[in-house]
């Protein structure tokens, strides 16, 4: 039972963490389990939101080779024609310089023929022709004829110039036609690669999001798999308890003293409390029925509810009518009023701890957690 009155050193406060057991082990399994489901989540929204982004970017780039493509045609196009044009100038050039060598041609004969009269020399010209009037006539006509022809040579040489002019335009043209197509087909390899790229991104994001979704259905299966041994665990507790046999224990029994390394105890070997501080570090004095009031003097946690490594405390008269009240470790949960102890001193065998169903909390004081 509780030991008397025992002054103890005031210990800087450091609460034990002990190892969890049977039902508050489930709930931290599937604690454990929510937390990972959840952080995964977050990385598939995160990665949702890099895919969305990316997709975006694909589109623009989508886009962007479709008008590259169409002003590349147009340029294209513009090449044909340029070409076709080129081709007409030059034909129309070698024409006129055709044409124009033909009338110089036939100007030098006029030419001649005026001043040798068809190969004879001005003279004989002259002597042949019935009367000098006749004469002036022939060649005043022969001149004539000579200056159309001139007039057309003139012409045709004008032409010439002009389209010598418009073959420099348009070979001009051409040039800067051709270095835009070389542009505008680097523009539409790089950005063809670029829009590959993201595609590939996409794809990778996908990959891992689908990774990541299978893994958070896994989670959930291993969730509802604990849930489901949770709650046979708890049927099988209820049915025991029903039929009045000790609930089932895990197997473990009580654990030694000092389980969790070696804690401060200057409480009598052997008594209730002794073997709970050895468990707990407990920095407060005094009979067990005075512990939650100390607990609670130094700022410990209380309550009502029956935890995994909580101590729970009994009033006066608990158990074979000990007048300072009993201690215990809380080893096991099983509902907010059943529960299994780890405990010594109880029963009259100071030396074995021993662990044992709880199915009420009649003359319970309260929780020390």
């Amino acid at each position: 039972m509780g030991a008397g009155l025992l002054a103890i050193s005031p210990l800087a406060a450091r609460q034990a963490d002990p190892p969890l057991r049977l039902a508050d082990a489930y709930d931290q399994q599937i604690a454990q389990l929510q937390a990972q489901y959840d952080a995964l989540g977050s990385q598939i929204e995160s990665l949702q939101g890099q895919q969305a982004n990316l997709s975006a970017q694909v589109l623009a780039a989508q886009q962007t080779v479709a008008t590259t493509e169409t002003q590349l045609a147009a340029v294209e196009s513009q090449i044909t024609a340029l070409n076709t044009g080129l081709a007409q100038t030059a034909g129309a050039i070698q024409s006129d310089t055709t044409q124009m060598a033909a009338e110089k041609a036939q100007l030098s004969g006029l030419t001649v023929a005026i001043y040798t009269g068809g190969g004879e020399d001005v003279v004989d010209a002259l002597v042949d022709s019935q009367n000098l009037v006749q004469f002036m006539d022939r060649l005043s006509s022969e001149q004539a004829v000579s200056a159309s022809i001139q007039v057309l040579i003139d012409q045709v040489h004008r032409d010439q110039q002009r389209l010598s002019s418009l073959l420099k335009t348009q070979q001009t043209q051409l040039a800067t036609a051709t270095q835009q197509s070389a542009q505008l087909t680097t523009l539409e390899a790089q950005l063809q690669a670029q829009q590959a790229q993201l595609q590939t991104e996409v794809a990778s994001l996908s990959g891992q999001m689908a990774t990541l979704v299978a893994e958070r259905t896994s989670i959930l299966n291993q969730i509802a798999a604990v849930r489901a041994e949770q709650q046979a665990a708890a049927a099988a507790a209820a049915a025991a308890a029903a039929a009045g046999a000790a609930p089932p224990q895990d197997g473990s029994g009580p654990l030694p003293p000092f389980a969790f390394g070696p804690i401060p105890d200057y409480y009598p070997y052997g008594q209730c409390t002794w073997y709970v501080a050895s468990l707990r570090e407990v920095t407060w004095g005094g009979n067990a029925d005075q512990w939650l009031g100390a607990a609670q003097a130094q700022g410990y946690s209380t309550g009502s509810t029956p935890k995994v490594g909580a101590i729970v405390v009994w009033g006066p008269g608990y158990g074979y009518n000990s007048l300072y009240g009993h201690v215990a470790y809380v080893a096991i949960v099983y509902g907010p009023t059943s529960f299994a102890v780890d405990e010594d001193n109880f029963g009259w065998n100071p030396t074995v701890p021993d662990q044992r169903p709880v199915n009420s909390l009649v003359d319970v004081e309260g929780f020390i957690y």
